[in-house]
């Protein structure tokens, strides 16, 4: 069970590291080319990145969890599961706390808002911001495959 685990964990690493990236280097800057009013790219990507994160960061979080268990007794490996649990809670609080909040209230602004310095400088932090994810994803991606190497299978 513990590989099965861990592999599934870091399979499900890997799709968000690549589907994330991907978003974050094509897709996103996109939506911030020309506040407010490209903002209206958003809204109609919205409903399909739920279906697909949601499910695939939960089947990552379940993977890992049991990835944990099932290796206590191994004190390396359960080291690096927990800080890649601890990357991925990060991404979690940051995206609950700031990057949800802010790109549904970008998605309904409406084109007529003013494009003032303070919108454009917003939107970039968001852009930039979302890099760190983008990061914390890769570290954590980077710890279940030493913990993976660290595994006595």
């Amino acid at each position: 069970m513990n590989i099965i685990s861990l592999s599934t964990a870091i399979g499900c690493a890997v799709l968000i590291f690549i589907v994330g990236s991907y978003e974050r280097i094509y897709r996103m800057p996109k939506w911030f080319e020309n506040p407010p009013q490209s903002f209206g790219l958003i809204a109609p990507q919205t409903k399909k990145a739920t279906i697909f994160w949601i499910p695939v960061q939960l089947l990552f979080i379940v993977a890992l969890i049991i990835a944990i268990i099932t290796n206590w007794e191994l004190r390396d490996v359960r080291l690096y599961l927990i800080l890649a649990l601890g990357c991925f809670i990060a991404v979690a609080a940051l995206t609950g706390a700031y990057f949800v909040k802010e790109i549904l209230i970008f998605s309904k602004m409406p084109a007529t808002t003013p494009a003032t310095p303070q919108l454009q400088k917003r939107a970039q932090q968001w852009l930039k911001w979302t890099t760190v994810r983008n990061v914390l994803q890769a570290v954590s991606l980077g710890l279940l495959v030493v913990a993976l190497t660290k595994s006595k299978f």
